[in-house]
C-alpha cells in the first residue's frame, strides 16, 4: 500500500501541477473520512499521519479530556472518570484539556469509501489548483481589481476578471453609481485582510482602500514615498477628506495631489463617480489639523482637550450651517479625518454655553466648599474645574491666585478632601458594586468609580447603556477609549447575542 500512496501523489501532484505536500495533505483528509465511515452510530476524531519517504501511514483515534461536568460527547471526549477507571489503557497523570491519542488499524478502503476518498481528494485539488491561480492572480496586481460586470445579484456585483471573479457587495459600493452588465469595474482587493465568497475575490469601490489606491496610481509621489497619505475619511458617493505629508521640503504635498490645472484629483473623482475629494495638509499640531480639516469652514476660535481627544469649535452664527455641512458631512468626516470629537457651536450658542457652565461650576464649589461666589470664580478664572482639581492639586497653584495666602490654600484643600472623602463614605456601597460589576472591563480608580456613581451609574448595565460623549461627559476619558469601553461592557452583558 506504501508503494501505491507515493506513486498517486507522484502522479497528481504532476498531472495538476501541485505541490506533493497539498496531495499529502488532501489523501490524508481522504482517509480519515474513510476511517470514520467504517465506525457505525460513532462520529470519532480521526487523524491519518502518512510518512512523506515511506508512503507508510497510521490511523490514529483522538479523544479530549474534559471535567465530568462538562462532559457530552463520548465520541470525541474523555470525562476524568473514564480515565481513571482504564488508566492502563489511556494512561496516567491525565488532566483537563490533554489530548489521548490511540493508534487504530488502518482500514482496507472498500467501494464506498475508496470512492468518497477520491471524491474528497477532487475537491481538494480542485480548491488548491483555484487557490494557485488566485495567488498568482493577485501577484500581478497592486491590490486595484479590474474587469467586466457579469451580472447583477440582489443589488451585488459580479465581475470577470479573466481567470477569476470578483464580487462587490452592495454595502461596497458607490451610492448612487448607476453600473450595468458589461461596464469596465475597479475595485480594491485588500490584501492585508482578504475575503473571498464561493471561490470570488471580495473587492470594495466604498472604502477608504480603493480611494487610496487610485491616489497613488494618479500621483507619482506618493507611488515613491516622497508624499505620505497620513488618513483617510470617506462618505462613499458624497465627499472624502484626504490628509498628506511630503517628505520633501521641494514638494507642495497639496499640490502635488491635486494636480496642474486639478487634472490629478478630477481623475480620481471621476472614477468615484463624481465624489468631491478634499485634499487637506496633515499638521502634527492638533489644532492647526483641525483647522485645515474643517476647511473651507471659517473658524473663529477651538479649544483642543487632548485628554479627551475632543475639540470644542466656535464659529460665527452665520458661517455655522457651511461649518458643519450638509448632513453633517463636514464635521463628521473632519472629526474620523483626526481622530477626535468636533463640537461646533455659533458664537451665541457658545456664549449661551460658557455662560451655563459658569454657573454649574459656582454652584458646586460654592456648595462643597462652603464658600462664596467670588472665591469660586477666582477659582474658575485660575482653570479649576472640579473638586479632585482643588483638593489634590499642588498647594503653589493655589497660591498663584490673588487674595489666596498659605491659609486660604489649606483650608480650600481640606474642605475639597473632607467633601470628596464624605462623598466616597456615602457612595462606598453603590462603588464597590459598580467595580465589581466592571471588574471584566476595565479597573478604574476610586475617584472614577465616584464620579459615575454620582452620575448614577450604579452598574455594568447602567455602564452599557452610555454613549460615548455621555462617557466623556462624566469622566476624564478620550473618544475612543470611551467607545473601546462601552462596546466590551455591552458584550459582557450579552447584547450581542442571538
Amino acid at each position: 500500500m506504501s508503494k501505491e500512496v507515493l506513486m498517486l501523489v507522484d502522479v497528481l501532484a504532476k498531472e495538476k501541477n501541485l505541490d506533493k505536500e497539498v496531495v499529502f495533505d488532501s489523501l490524508e483528509k481522504a482517509l480519515a473520512f474513510a476511517t470514520k465511515r467504517s465506525f457505525e452510530g460513532e462520529f470519532p476524531e480521526i487523524d491519518v499521519q502518512i510518512d512523506r519517504a515511506t508512503g507508510k501511514y497510521k490511523t490514529i483515534r483522538k479523544w479530549s479530556v474534559v471535567s465530568d461536568i462538562d462532559f457530552y460527547d463520548d465520541d470525541k471526549e474523555l470525562s476524568e472518570s473514564d480515565v481513571a477507571a482504564d488508566a492502563e489503557r489511556y494512561g496516567q497523570d491525565l488532566k483537563i484539556g490533554d489530548v489521548v491519542e490511540e493508534e487504530l488499524e488502518n482500514q482496507e478502503l472498500g467501494r464506498v469509501s475508496a470512492q468518497a476518498a477520491r471524491n474528497i481528494i477532487a475537491q481538494r485539488i480542485k480548491d488548491a489548483e483555484r487557490e494557485q491561480v488566485l495567488t498568482e492572480y493577485l501577484s500581478r496586481n497592486n491590490g486595484i481589481i479590474i474587469g467586466k460586470i457579469r451580472k447583477i445579484e440582489r443589488g451585488n456585483v459580479i465581475v470577470d476578471c479573466g481567470k477569476v471573479e470578483a464580487i462587490i457587495m452592495k454595502p461596497d459600493l458607490i451610492s448612487k453609481e448607476v453600473l450595468k452588465p458589461g461596464d469596465v469595474i475597479k475595485g480594491f482587493f485588500d490584501k492585508a485582510e482578504p475575503v473571498i465568497k464561493n471561490g470570488r475575490l471580495s473587492i470594495s469601490r466604498a472604502s477608504t482602500g480603493f480611494l487610496a489606491k487610485l491616489l497613488e496610481n494618479n500621483v507619482p509621489e506618493i507611488a515613491n514615498a516622497r508624499i505620505e497619505i497620513k488618513s483617510i475619511a470617506r462618505d462613499a458617493g458624497n465627499r472624502s477628506k484626504v490628509a498628506v505629508i511630503s517628505h520633501d521640503q521641494r514638494i507642495d504635498a497639496k499640490g502635488a495631489v491635486i494636480g496642474f490645472r486639478n487634472q490629478r484629483i478630477e481623475s480620481v473623482t471621476k472614477e468615484l463617480f463624481g465624489e468631491k475629494v478634499d485634499v487637506i495638509e496633515y499638521s502634527d499640531d492638533l489644532a492647526q489639523f483641525a483647522l485645515n480639516a474643517l476647511a473651507p469652514a471659517e473658524i473663529s476660535s477651538l479649544v483642543v482637550d487632548e485628554e479627551k481627544r475632543s475639540i470644542d469649535v466656535i464659529v460665527d452664527d452665520d458661517k455655522l450651517g457651511s461649518a458643519i455641512g450638509p448632513d453633517g458631512i463636514n464635521v463628521r468626516l473632519a472629526s474620523k479625518l483626526i481622530n477626535c470629537t468636533i463640537n461646533i457651536f455659533g458664537k451665541t450658542e457658545a456664549k449661551d454655553k460658557k455662560q451655563h457652565e459658569r454657573a454649574d461650576l459656582i454652584a458646586m464649589f460654592n456648595e462643597a466648599l462652603d464658600v462664596d461666589d467670588d472665591i469660586s470664580e477666582l477659582l474658575i478664572d485660575n482653570g479649576f474645574t472640579s473638586l479632585e482639581e482643588v483638593a489634590y492639586v499642588n498647594v503653589s497653584e493655589l497660591l498663584v491666585i490673588q487674595d489666596f495666602d498659605a491659609d486660604v490654600a489649606k483650608e480650600l484643600q481640606e474642605r475639597a478632601r473632607n467633601k470628596l472623602l464624605s462623598k466616597t463614605i456615602l457612595f462606598k456601597d453603590k462603588m464597590d458594586v459598580l467595580a465589581e460589576g466592571l471588574a471584566n472591563v476595565v479597573k478604574f480608580s476610586r475617584d472614577v468609580l465616584l464620579q459615575l456613581v454620582e452620575n448614577n451609574i450604579t452598574s455594568i448595565d447602567d455602564f452599557a447603556d452610555l454613549s460615548g460623549d455621555e462617557l466623556m461627559d462624566m469622566i476624564s476619558i478620550d473618544s475612543e477609549t470611551a467607545n473601546k469601553l462601552i462596546l466590551k461592557a455591552r458584550e459582557v452583558c450579552g447584547y450581542f447575542q442571538e
